[in-house]
């Protein structure tokens, strides 16, 4: 008997688990079956699997020199394209010493040679082999082995010949060399794959340094490369290489279109403005309006085909503050843009809205006028706008439709007969408006007689510098017309340049503008662009107005400061530097700034195309290029087209149509 069986032991049953797959359900296996699949097709030409047509390629050949973002064409590439690269680290101490003994032989062969085609390749291969030694030594850098696939994937044969052919134009672009390796087309595939497969490492081998293999990865935060048909160029970063680009109407990225320049003079502030309105120029969409307090941009604007408004005593322009030129009410909602044929209740709201924009040009020009002067003159005002009554419609007033300073002269002299109170009370005012309508100071008094409607307008302010008792009723006129221009289309881009700020600051009318233009501007799809080499006028203008327009401004450029400047940039101004940006700002280089684009920021190099620099520095164009700066080059044999290009544009124009 079984010594067990004394206790009655129950007898045994198969234990049976149940196996739950907790797994299922939460891969997406449609997802892996396209990218991972269990049954392929290879053929010649491309892998057949799951619906899907995949063309792997290895890259053979790197550029000598990559920089900074130059791989953005191929990963902007449209289509469903996977770059996968895989990094081995290299031996340093045989690469140091493979280096050195190159450098040595590299510097007894070239006191060897005579033939100049020779000489300039042994120069080109010791300058590669020295900066890898230096950057290898100095620990700027380790070497290592670098191995690149592409994948390419398409739901049709047509679609991936065609993507096929967008690659092989960048490739060319961007100097890589690749091929599809058709007898080991499976090994490309699945090295292709994050699974750390690297089976082609001798077709695809190339050994490079950390500082050249780091450009293949776009994590730079010093990197300001926005390209889009509308951006603009602001130069090269000095720390990538790489164009700085900003596409400044595109909302969703830019949050507004301000910009200050900041810098000490000469370390080219009016160099970077001009070379900008030039481009803007060129560009051909934005209105531009240009404040010129030292008369600067005057020649420039008239050989553009633009209007300039000399604003002085003697000067015979003339712009009438009772002018009205936008449909647009400060209270309208964002967005709003009324008719130009307006009904009652709009033109008497416009009247009432130019009639108080006038308060302030009367204020300026009698300083001391109480509020029952000031009312008694704008209820007086109110009455002179019949024919805009009559009208209503802006676009069919004429510019001697509207009132003018000597209208309302003869109305308040009027008062004299009908109501002497009031006359007495504004008869001080009348004198002064004599002087203005009849004596030395006619510039407000007539009807508007300068072209408004080109797209390039300078105003002139060089000579209001020495008349300072007429000096704010102009910037306030001035500014007061170019706000209505800036509010009458909303679709219209308008961009407005100040060179010099720091002069305007000093004026309370003129500082007072562009603190409001700073804040209102993107709901009128406009833009400003100031330069001022005083940051101290910054800080002293008025009621903070400096300050709000640094903070207003969303892309700032420095050019290089004094010590005690830097300071108060970073105290007052409240703008954080680092010791690095520190240090390049009092270096203080020419053409070299600090550009703070939102919260990213990169160190910018201002480069001029050849006609910028023949427009702007005519000595330096003839130095670089052997040409004289009178005579206007055929820039149209400057653009060179690969037969690919020329193929892809006569495409794109073959679907327009009516080409």
């Amino acid at each position: 008997m079984n010594l067990l069986s004394l206790f009655g032991s129950k007898p045994k049953k198969d234990l049976k688990v149940k196996i739950e797959n907790q797994i299922d359900g939460l891969i997406d296996k449609d997802v892996i079956e396209s990218r991972y699949p269990f049954v392929f097709e290879l053929n010649r030409e491309y892998i057949a699997s799951s619906g899907n047509y995949i063309k792997p390629y290895v890259i053979l050949s790197y550029p000598s020199e990559p920089t900074g973002n130059w791989l953005s064409p191929l990963k902007r590439l449209k289509g469903n394209i996977t770059i996968t690269q895989h990094l081995e680290p290299a031996n340093g101490e045989i690469l140091n010493r493979h280096y050195n003994e190159t450098v040595k032989n590299k510097e007894a062969e070239l006191l060897k040679t005579l033939d100049h085609y020779r000489r300039e390749q042994i120069k080109r291969e010791l300058v590669t082999a020295k900066k890898q030694l230096e950057q290898s030594l100095d620990e700027k850098s380790a070497f290592i082995y670098l191995y690149t696939y592409i994948l390419l994937q398409a739901h049709s044969e047509s679609e991936l010949r065609s993507l096929e052919e967008s690659l092989n134009r960048v490739l060319i672009k961007i100097n890589l060399k690749g091929i599809t390796p058709y007898r080991r087309i499976e090994d490309a595939y699945f090295s292709s794959f994050p699974i750390g497969l690297n089976d082609l490492k001798e077709y695809t081998y190339a050994m490079t340094n950390t500082v050249s293999a780091s450009s293949f990865f776009p994590f730079d935060d010093n990197e300001i490369c926005d390209l889009t048909p509308t951006s603009t160029i602001e130069g090269i970063n000095k720390e990538t290489n790489s164009w700085i680009a900003i596409d400044y109407k595109d909302r969703g990225r830019t949050l507004n279109r301000n910009k200050i320049v900041l810098g000490t003079s000469g370390g080219g502030k009016s160099t970077y403005q001009k070379s900008n309105i030039f481009r803007k120029i060129a560009e051909g969409e934005d209105n531009i309006y240009i404040i010129d307090p030292e008369d600067e941009y005057s020649k420039d604007v008239i050989k553009f085909g633009g209007t300039v408004i000399d604003l002085s005593s003697a000067s015979p322009t003339r712009m009438n503050p009772f002018e009205i030129l936008s449909q647009a009410l400060d209270s309208d909602e964002d967005g709003v843009l009324r008719d130009r044929k307006l009904t009652e209740t709009d033109v008497d709201n416009l009247i009432r809205q130019k009639v108080n924009r006038l308060k302030g040009f009367h204020k300026v020009n009698m300083p001391d006028m109480d509020q029952v002067q000031l009312s008694i003159i704008s209820n007086i005002s109110m009455q002179l706008f019949d024919k805009f009554r009559e009208i209503k419609d802006l676009d069919k007033m004429k510019h001697e439709d509207w009132p003018i300073l000597s209208d309302l002269l003869q109305a308040l002299k009027e008062l004299k007969d009908t109501d002497t109170k009031k006359f007495e009370l504004i008869e001080r005012y009348c004198f002064i408006l004599e002087d203005m309508v009849e004596g030395s100071s006619t510039l407000f008094n007539g009807h508007t007689n300068v072209d408004m409607s080109a797209k390039i307008i300078s105003f002139n302010l060089k000579l209001l510098q020495t008349e300072k008792e007429m000096q704010a009723a102009a910037y306030l006129n001035t500014f007061s017309y170019l706000w209505e221009l800036f509010t009458s289309n909303l679709s219209q881009s308008d961009e407005l340049f100040c060179d010099e700020f720091h002069f305007l600051l000093k004026n309370p009318e003129s500082a007072d503008f562009f603190f409001q233009a700073y804040k209102r501007f993107r709901k009128y799809n406009a833009g400003a662009t100031v330069t001022t080499q005083q940051i101290q006028d910054l800080l002293d203008a008025p009621g903070g107005i400096g300050e709000a327009i640094v903070g207003n401004s969303y892309t700032k450029i420095m050019f290089g400061f004094e010590p005690r400047e830097i300071n108060q940039v970073i105290d007052r101004l409240k703008i954080p530097l680092s010791d690095k940006e520190i240090h390049f700002l009092k270096a203080k280089k020419q053409g070299e700034a600090l550009i703070l684009y939102g919260a990213q920021r990169a160190l910018l190099k201002v480069v001029l195309t050849e006609e910028e620099l023949r427009l702007l520095n005519p000595k330096k164009y003839e130095e670089k290029t052997g040409r004289s700066a009178k005579e206007l080059p055929d820039w149209s044999d400057k653009v060179l087209l690969s037969q690919n290009e020329i193929s892809q544009i006569t495409n794109e124009l073959n679907k327009v149509e009516g080409f």
